[in-house]
C-alpha cells in the first residue's frame, strides 16, 4: 500500500471553489454596537446617573458574549478585502478606546466608593472610641438625654 501525504491544510481556494463569505462584517456591527453601549454607560457614570446603568448590564454581556462567538467563527485563512480590514481597525480602535474609558470610570467610581466608606468607618470608630475609652464619663446635665450613636451602616456599592 502505497503512502500518501495528508496535507492539513484545506485545499486552495481557486477559480472552483467559492469562497465563504467572512462574519468579518458582522463582528464589525456588533463591535459598533458594544462601543456605543460602553459610552453611553461611560456617560452615565461621569454623570452620576447610576440608576439608568443597571437595564444596560444584560444587553452589555449579551454583546459581549456575541463578539467572543463571532470572533471565534470567523475563519482564519479566509481572504478579507482591505476596505475590510481597515473598517476593522477603526471599530476595533473605538471598542477598545471605549473600553478603555469604561474601565476607567468604573475605577474611578469605585475608588470613591471606598474612599466614602472608609471614611465612615473612621468616623464611627473615631466616636465609638471617645465614648468607650478608659476615662471617666463625661457627666450628663440634669433632664438632657443621652445622644444615640450610629451602631451600622450599609453603603450600597453595585454598579
Amino acid at each position: 500500500m502505497p503512502f500518501t501525504p495528508r496535507n492539513p491544510l484545506p485545499s486552495a481556494r481557486g477559480n472552483t471553489a467559492a469562497v465563504a463569505p467572512s462574519n468579518l462584517p458582522v463582528l464589525c456591527a456588533v463591535a459598533t454596537e458594544l462601543a456605543t453601549l460602553l459610552d453611553r454607560e461611560t456617560a452615565l457614570l461621569r454623570a452620576m446617573k447610576l440608576t439608568e446603568i443597571g437595564p444596560l448590564q444584560a444587553d452589555k454581556a449579551r454583546l459581549t458574549q456575541l463578539c467572543g462567538t463571532t470572533l471565534k467563527a470567523i475563519d482564519p485563512v479566509a481572504p478579507v478585502s482591505n476596505a475590510l480590514k481597515e473598517q476593522w481597525r477603526s471599530v476595533s480602535k473605538k471598542l477598545g478606546d471605549a473600553a478603555v474609558a469604561n474601565e476607567m470610570a468604573l475605577r474611578v467610581g469605585h475608588a470613591a466608593t471606598d474612599r466614602l466608606v472608609s471614611a465612615i468607618v473612621g468616623h464611627i470608630q473615631k466616636e465609638r472610641s471617645a465614648a468607650a475609652g478608659y476615662a471617666h464619663p463625661k457627666p450628663i446635665a440634669p433632664g438632657a438625654s443621652r445622644r444615640p450613636t450610629l451602631a451600622g451602616g450599609a453603603i450600597d456599592r453595585s454598579l
